[in-house]
């Protein structure tokens, strides 16, 4: 048994749950393909991005379930952490289930991030039982909006299509989207290379604490086919400030991406200790 196991009694436990609650509150529909069709309203950037990623002709997505190895620091200088990830997402009501274990001065550390309609929180445990990061509250559902926007843009893209975005396009390399889920509404910008893929992501509104920064950025980079779409494979995420140096604090690497699970075929939390 993995020395990792008591760790994630409590928050995978509550992992498991969040997922077969999802699973049961979304069933998957009929899957149907995207058309070219699908993309005549996006602006010229975001059209051709689709086209690169390959979702035309593929199925649309209604959840997906990535695998990833991040990299995590608490403060500018301090250690880096490495952190395995396992994320559910529902997309038709978005849901966002993300859970990590590290260590932290030797010991296990182990968090979930959720998001649906009912708000977001953040639960980080030492031991499993010591709270290091507890948030909640209407700031960080809206702020975590963004982050589930940030997966769409990167992890599903063919959910692009979808009536919830509003697109402001700026010019053949950039482009202004919101996200309206609900009464939360989030607003980004997107930058693509010459080639057409997605190279940057970058929201001012995805504050909660003072000491956030007045911008959040992803930028993206080693795009690789992963069966379903062709994907960046790697991504920064980093606070930018107007006063101070900007502050990397994540590193991600996808392992894995896969779309439309079956709700038997769903990861349970003690998949991430494997």
């Amino acid at each position: 048994m993995s020395q990792l196991l008591p760790d994630l009694s409590l928050v995978g436990t509550r992992f498991d749950h969040e997922v077969d609650h999802q699973a049961q509150q979304q069933p998957l529909p009929k899957v149907v393909p995207v058309t070219d069709t699908d993309l005549r309203h996006l602006p010229a950037p975001v059209a051709r991005y689709l086209r690169r990623a390959g979702v035309v002709g593929r199925p649309r997505v209604h959840n997906f379930v990535v695998d990833m190895d991040a990299e995590l620091n608490r403060a500018p200088g301090a250690e880096w952490m490495h952190t395995p990830v396992l994320q559910v997402s529902f997309v038709d009501h978005p849901s966002r289930l993300f859970l990590l274990r590290t260590r932290m001065h030797g010991l296990p550390v182990s968090g979930l991030h959720q998001y649906d309609d009912r708000g977001a929180s953040m639960d980080i445990r030492l031991l499993g039982l010591l709270h290091v990061a507890d948030a909640r509250g209407d700031a960080f559902a809206r702020a975590e909006t963004v982050t589930v926007l940030n997966d769409f843009c990167i992890m599903a893209p063919a959910v692009l299509i979808d009536e919830r975005f509003t697109w402001g396009p700026i010019d053949d390399r950039q482009c202004g989207v919101t996200f309206r889920n609900g009464e939360r509404v989030v607003h980004a910008q997107l930058f693509f290379d010459e080639h057409g893929d997605l190279v940057d992501f970058s929201s001012a509104d995805r504050q909660v604490r003072p000491d956030d920064g007045e911008r959040w950025s992803t930028p993206l980079r080693q795009y690789h086919e992963f069966g379903v779409a062709r994907l960046a494979s790697e991504g920064d995420a980093i606070w930018h400030f107007a006063n101070k140096p900007s502050w990397t604090y994540g590193r991600f690497s996808i392992r894995r991406v896969r779309y439309n699970v079956p709700p038997d075929e769903l990861p349970r939390a003690e998949q991430l200790e494997r």
